[in-house]
């Protein structure tokens, strides 16, 4: 447990821990999802109420860069490390602009995501210096 700024012992480093984990799990199903974005273009269900502006195999790197990122900021998290917390955010920011990209082709996945990546912002943003104490 780690101490806060008053002295106390503060039990939420498992907020952090949790976040780590769940930057590393989202960051390979990302990596899947990027991966089969870009082997099979035809994987992601298109219907004709939604407008793309760019094509699947951009959103393929798009979630497959974010995915690697994600991870390897997960791990850095797990770690203490402070450019970890800071790549964090970024990466779970620009992972949740990623989802909304192809929110109409998956809407279910695009809204876990967002979620999760939600939980993972408020996680490092409160509770992250904490791990590294």
């Amino acid at each position: 447990m780690a101490e806060t700024r008053s002295g106390q012992v503060s039990n939420m480093t498992g907020w952090v821990m949790f976040a780590g984990w769940l930057m590393i799990f989202t960051g390979v199903v990302q990596i899947v999802y990027g991966l089969a974005a870009l082997f099979n273009q035809h994987w992601y269900v298109y219907t004709s109420q939604a407008a793309y502006i760019v094509n699947v195999a951009s959103w393929g790197w798009a979630l497959l860069l974010t995915g690697i990122l994600l991870a390897i900021s997960g791990w850095l998290l797990l770690r203490g490390n402070l450019f970890g917390r800071t790549m964090g955010v970024i990466v779970a920011v620009l992972n949740i602009l990623a989802n909304l990209g192809v929110f109409a082709a998956t809407p279910g996945w695009s809204i876990l995501a967002i979620v999760v990546n939600a939980v993972i912002i408020y996680a490092i943003l409160v509770y992250g210096r904490e791990l590294s104490s």
